[in-house]
């Protein structure tokens, strides 16, 4: 009997095939070691075989954002819905003693309004105030109080992430606000269009920002400017100014449309006043504008009839919703993350100089020395004294020291 070698060879290379296929649903995936992995990518890999994946974070004499450990070590076989839990380093512990760090502290939100190219030596009053109550700067002291709020350990933050609880500002550090009400032309001079471009004035007060955004890149420059019904009163530029403004780092909120003075005006005047910036907004840079609004002259109190226009309405079929108000305060605030913090409230300093008296710069700043706001680095929690932890009002991990 003659045996066909070549059909026995492709019967049992057929009988191969054949067990390989029925045994690739019982073949077990193999772990790989994933430490060069970025977190996303990690992501993606448990996606990729249905992990359950949990991301920790501890203390390690690594630095931080380093790969610590795996839960299933390479070559280890995997099933789907397998827990898989990966580890990196929160850098050394930290003694926030050594900081004195306090996310209980007070925070300042500076109250400017104009930028005038001008020396100080160039005013008739008090240091870099044009007129008497130093609502216009100099464009001089402007950049002198840049340089000592970060001099002094601040670091600026937006007035969004403020009010949200979203402060993310370096270990021992401190957060600081900006705002400019009126939406004054020399907030953003425009003086030209190149390339399609807005060309600013480099004295103006975004010059200026943009200028020390260079200089110290670490002082996370940022401002919210609250405009009126004119916007920033440059007619053929304000729609370029708008998304220049939120498209590099800026926020725009609400100052009403004509200035209103609250106190005296009808509710029906009031909700117009505030949904008619509302909706410019949303025309030009819709969903890009935060829903905070500057109150003009201070005004009303919180128990005034129209204070709940200000905060919810609607207008000839536009509603409306705003999270938070200003003052034309005289002080700092609270951290957002304690009991007593309300936002729809919120006291500013203005920025003006008086000789260190009146709650001028000087001044408020001395206050702020032993109750400021002192960050533990980590903006997922909130680092107190053991003895404030019944003035603490957070979903975050609160750290007790």
């Amino acid at each position: 009997m003659k045996i066909r070698y070549d059909r026995l060879l492709i019967v049992i290379l057929g009988l191969g095939l054949i067990i390989f296929l029925i045994s690739l649903p019982f073949r077990k995936e193999k772990m790989i070691d994933l430490s060069s992995y970025s977190i996303d990518e990690v992501k993606e890999y448990a996606s990729k075989y249905e992990l359950e994946l949990e991301i920790k974070e501890e203390y390690n004499d690594s630095s931080k954002g380093s790969f610590i450990s795996q839960s299933i070590k390479k070559g280890e076989a995997i099933n789907k819905k397998d827990k898989l839990i990966i580890v990196y380093s929160l850098g050394k512990e930290i003694n926030y003693k050594d900081y004195n760090v306090n996310e209980l502290g007070r925070v300042p939100i500076m109250m400017y309004h104009g930028i005038q190219n001008m020396k100080n030596s160039e005013t008739k009053y008090t240091g870099g105030n044009i007129d008497k109550d130093g609502y216009q700067r100099t464009s001089e002291a402007f950049r002198k109080d840049l340089e000592f709020y970060y001099e002094s350990g601040y670091r600026m933050v937006r007035l969004n992430d403020y009010v949200n609880g979203n402060i993310d500002v370096e270990l021992g550090y401190s957060p600081l606000i900006l705002t400019f009400d009126d939406g004054l032309s020399n907030n953003i001079l425009v003086t030209d269009i190149k390339d399609g471009e807005i060309v600013i004035d480099p004295n103006s007060a975004v010059g200026i920002l943009e200028e020390f955004k260079k200089k110290y890149p670490d002082f996370n420059v940022t401002a919210t400017f609250f405009v009126n019904g004119n916007l920033f009163n440059q007619k053929e530029y304000n729609d370029k100014i708008l998304n220049w403004l939120v498209n590099n780092g800026y926020d725009i909120g609400n100052h009403t449309y004509n200035h209103v003075n609250f106190n005296s005006a009808t509710s029906e005047k009031a909700i117009s006043e505030v949904a008619r910036i509302y909706q410019k907004l949303d025309s030009i840079i819709p969903g890009k504008y935060v829903n905070i609004l500057a109150l003009p002259y201070g005004y009303p109190s919180k128990s005034h009839s129209n204070f709940k226009h200000i905060l919810e309405g609607s207008y000839e079929g536009y509603s409306y919703n705003t999270i938070a108000t200003l003052r034309v305060g005289w002080e700092s605030d609270l951290s957002p993350f304690n009991t007593n913090f309300d936002k729809t409230y919120l006291k500013r300093i203005r920025a003006y100089d008086n000789n260190g008296t009146s709650f001028d710069i000087e001044s408020s700043f001395k206050s702020l020395e032993k109750t400021r706001y002192i960050s533990d680095g980590n903006k997922d929690t909130v680092t107190i004294k053991k003895e404030d932890k019944d003035l603490v009002k957070t979903n975050k991990k609160v750290n007790l020291y």
